[in-house]
């Protein structure tokens, strides 16, 4: 993979920041499908933890750490482990 297509998928982060809970049709980096999908997991106060963006389609993705939720986005707590467990699946990281 190369860090040209990471920057691909950095640049999603941008758009999941500007949402409002719904994810739109954002087309894959990886296989140009509208599978994309995202989790912010952290403090449910201070909103800081890490963020998984992945392709439901191709199971490709990145993950973020230290990385702050937007008031706008879902966050799951550090907490909830099963609830992250079912939703994001197992993908293949993008490495920079």
């Amino acid at each position: 993979m190369s860090n040209s297509q990471f920057k691909d998928w950095i640049k999603l982060t941008t758009i999941i920041a500007e949402i409002d809970q719904e994810v739109p049709e954002i087309e894959c980096p990886n296989c140009h499908q509208l599978e994309i999908d995202y989790q912010y997991v952290g403090d449910l106060k201070s909103r800081a933890g890490f963020l998984d963006i992945w392709c439901n389609s191709c199971l490709h993705g990145i993950h973020l750490s230290r990385t702050k939720a937007p008031e706008n986005v879902s966050l799951l707590s550090f907490d909830a482990a099963e609830e992250y467990k079912k939703k994001v699946p197992k993908f293949t990281p993008i490495e920079p």
